[in-house]
């Protein structure tokens, strides 16, 4: 239990000093793309765990809030869009894992009372 409260410790306070490193010199709108490549790559890690969802869905809506008030160019707003497709993508993979975590949990179940 403890060994998962520093984990998931670890990873917030990870996520926060990429952006910090990241965003020392850039625009608003430079920052906002860093921060999203940031929670993209923290989310596609294999090390990611389902339960860290929450905490990182709220950081991906704190930098879309963000980047509604920045000026975007068009080609920084096709990185936005991929960049959030992306992010997606790799929440519904860990979302698909659990849900077929939880599926072969049930069957096993099932056999064993068979059994």
């Amino acid at each position: 239990m403890k060994t998962n409260v520093f984990t998931r410790l670890a990873i917030v306070l990870a996520v926060l000093f990429t952006f910090s490193m990241l965003t020392s010199c850039q625009s608003k709108e430079e920052k906002v793309l860093s921060q999203m490549e940031s929670l993209c790559k923290t989310a596609e890690k294999e090390s990611f765990n389902v339960q860290d969802i929450d905490s990182l869905q709220e950081k991906f809506d704190a930098v879309r809030q963000t980047a509604k008030e920045c000026n975007f160019t068009d080609d920084q707003v096709k990185e936005l869009t991929k960049l959030e497709v992306r992010f997606t993508k790799a929440i519904a993979k860990k979302a698909v894992e659990r849900i077929g975590n939880a599926v072969e949990g049930a069957l096993e179940g099932l056999s064993t009372e068979k059994n």
